[in-house]
């Protein structure tokens, strides 16, 4: 948190002195002002209540720490008095699995306690007495804010280790009684299967849920738009009201640390962005499953889903919102320039609009913005000045009174995701003495607790779930990247465009406010922000999505405008991250894409399972060479750059990059700018063969010349 706060009059409170350093921790030294209290004066000296009488301010020192070894950082959660340093508290909670684990911080933790007890530390007997409360106060937050830290089956190791804390310390004290709750809790829930259908959805998503076998399912253009909408958002705001924000950070959802103790798997990130590719597959599914649908159907079904979309802005869910909007710009539906000159205009218009919600212009600054205004706000009450459809749709609904109950907000994932990456690859772990960096956990709070608050909000909704709906919703087949394409292609074959409908086509689909969704993951971005703003552009929200593929379905989108790969992938938008410039992250240029590289896994076909998309900055100093090495250190691969190959992934094949080759000029920028890293089978037999293949070459082509001078 920014300690630089402002009191009336625009007087800051607090001012930066200086550093203090130690051997364990370096502490930031601010001076602060606060208000005068007669009773804390030496009551001793006689020219007291003349020296004061007229003093309404005073300036006290307070130390912040800024880094140190994980020891410091656990001392630290009590001030020097034995106080509890509640905002450092709930920061160092919510990111120190980022460098420690449960155990480790638990055992310092109760450590701590007792060489207090012992004496083992020089304090007066009141201060070491706050001190032990403070461990004991902390240890309940800690239960009741990050229960699932605890919740280890089938030894709960940690749990177990508090519970004899606590009968050491008091058998009936409270800490003691909220440990043992918390055990039979864990235990009972692992005996029993929980029924729920928001459980089973989360974690079988695209299966048929409980009691839809025998439900008929909705036919796709009876649903209404408002209530479709309201049932996407009903879907929405259950899995991220459960969303644990600390597996949001950049370490923890792109798995950095997945072979160090400090790994945590980002499970309810990854139903998220299962989620999010589930509406934006089905989406494809309805627009391009059957090539023989008439024009006018295809319309009709391309329209339904804008109308949808404008209901999801008004209840102001922008996960599925950016899902629809992804899928209507992927290659495969924006090249159907038939069908979008069969849409009614306003209804095209009104596309443009929505679009133009997530414009990478100024680091998605309208998505923020909405966001801002809307987090906590009852109702839509305003639209942008050039949304002319939105603002007659919003209008209407106004008039009508059909505003309903107080509604929440669902953001779109990746913007956070996104964020969090980018402050996690540009600022160290470590200081160069090696001490924690805790500064860059204060930033990342700053973006968790963003999510925390609009997760209060998602409360405010009030949806019934309709089961005829999740039956529709598991009846629709979902297809691939490369079968959406191919069925494009058959709906409408690559031929070049006459010249009016193409001038048309392009005037109306690639304005720089609505652009085509593959397109977004290839913007070079080469604009710069002031030091306050956020890094967020169309390449950077990739940055933030983990790539994920489904297991029947090869798609993979980004995400939160903060890096999730597509909301599921790392092809999505958005993040919200404080931090300097674009610029600043590449001292070189200015210049750069963000690519999403994946490693290829013998043995296995780049459909089976999960791909993990590492998202790396490609600038345009960077050779082939350069790449790969970046990306070995972002899978976490040691060895020989030589030892692999780099290749960009198109829908009729690939790109494969010479050693020497600058693949920031060399890459197809038509495309999202996925690739693969695939190490060689026997680099030196791969050279050996390759030189005498290139010989065997020469020779043919030698002889061939010989024929034709022969002939000539």
């Amino acid at each position: 948190m920014n300690p630089l706060s402002l009191t009336e009059g625009q007087q800051p409170s607090w001012r930066l002195w200086g550093e203090e350093k130690t051997e364990q921790a370096v502490y930031s030294i601010y001076l602060k002002k606060v208000r005068y209290h007669p009773g804390l004066t030496d009551d001793t000296n006689p020219e007291t209540d003349e020296t004061i009488a007229h003093l309404e301010w005073e300036t006290i020192q307070v130390r912040l720490i800024k880094a140190g070894t994980l020891k410091k950082l656990v001392e630290s959660l009590a001030t020097e008095s034995g106080e509890l340093e509640s905002t450092y508290v709930n920061i160092f909670l919510a990111t120190y699995r980022s460098f420690a684990n449960t155990r480790q911080v638990l055992t310092l933790l109760l450590e701590r306690y007792w060489q207090l007890t012992k004496n083992e530390v020089t304090m007066k007997d009141d201060i070491r007495d706050l001190h032990c409360r403070t461990i004991i106060h902390v240890l309940h937050v800690w239960l009741d804010t990050y229960p699932e830290d605890f919740n280890e089956p089938p030894e709960f190791y940690t749990l177990q280790q508090l519970l004899e804390f606590g009968m050491s310390v008091n058998p009936e004290g409270a800490l003691h009684c909220h440990s043992l709750e918390k055990l039979k809790k864990y235990k009972n829930q692992e005996e029993q299967k929980d029924n729920e259908l928001l459980n089973h959805w989360c974690s079988l998503l695209g299966k048929q849920h409980i009691g839809c076998e025998s439900v008929l399912p909705y036919n796709f253009l009876e649903i209404p738009e408002d209530h479709f909408a309201s049932q996407l958002t009903w879907m929405d705001a259950t899995l991220f009201k459960k969303l644990i924000s600390y597996q949001c950070l950049g370490s923890v959802w792109s798995r950095r640390d997945r072979d160090s103790e400090c790994e945590v798997i980002p499970s309810t990130v990854m139903a998220t962005v299962n989620q999010f590719n589930a509406v934006l597959l089905r989406v494809l599914t309805t627009v391009l499953r059957d090539p023989d649908m008439k024009l006018g159907e295809r319309g009709k079904i391309v329209s339904k889903w804008i109308e949808v979309a404008q209901e999801l802005r008004f209840l102001k869910n922008f996960s599925s919102l950016k899902a629809i909007i992804s899928a209507l710009q992927s290659n495969a539906v924006h090249r159907l320039k038939k069908v979008w000159l069969s849409i009614p205009r306003e209804k095209f218009e009104l596309f443009t609009e929505l679009a133009r919600i997530f414009s990478e212009e100024n680091n998605y600054n309208t998505c923020r913005n909405l966001l801002q205004r809307e987090g906590s706000a009852k109702f839509v009450s305003a639209v942008g000045q050039e949304d002319h459809q939105l603002q007659k749709a919003l209008q209407k609904q106004m008039l009508s009174g059909s505003c309903g109950p107080m509604q929440g907000t669902i953001p779109y994932l990746g913007t956070f995701l996104t964020d969090l990456t980018m402050i996690d690859s540009a600022i160290p772990d470590t200081t160069a003495e090696g001490l924690i960096n805790f500064d860059k956990h204060r930033k990342e709070f700053e973006v968790l607790a963003h999510i925390r608050l609009l997760q209060s909000a998602a409360n405010n909704y009030n949806i019934v779930p309709d089961v005829r709906f999740f039956a529709w919703f598991d009846s629709v087949p979902v297809i691939n990247e490369n079968s959406s394409y191919e069925l494009s292609c058959i709906i409408e074959p690559r031929y070049a465009h006459s010249g009016s409908e193409k001038k048309f086509f392009l005037k109306n689909t690639r304005t720089r406010n609505s652009p085509c969704h593959k397109k977004t993951h290839s913007t070079s971005s080469t604009s710069t922000s002031s030091s306050n703003s956020v890094f967020y552009d169309q390449s950077a929200s990739d940055v933030s999505m983990v790539s994920l593929c489904l297991a029947d379905s090869k798609v993979c989108l980004s995400c939160s405008s903060l890096s999730l790969p597509s909301l599921t992938q790392s092809n999505s938008p958005g993040s919200l991250t404080e931090l300097s410039t674009a610029g600043s992250l590449s001292p070189k240029s200015t210049e750069f894409y963000i690519i999403r590289v994946s490693l290829s896994q013998p043995g296995k076909t780049e459909e089976e399972g999960i791909n993990v998309y590492k998202s790396i900055m490609l600038s345009n100093q960077d050779h082939t060479k350069e790449v790969i090495q970046n990306a070995m250190i972002k899978h976490g691969i040691s060895g020989s750059s030589d030892d692999y190959s780099l290749a960009q992934l198109l829908p009729d094949g690939e790109i494969v990059f010479p050693h020497s080759a600058n693949v920031f000029y060399a890459v197809n920028t038509q495309y999202d700018l996925n690739f693969i890293l695939r190490p060689k089978v026997n680099p030196e037999f791969s050279s050996n063969t390759l030189k005498k293949k290139s010989k065997k070459g020469m020779q043919k082509f030698r002889s061939f010349v010989d024929s034709v001078a022969s002939h000539v």
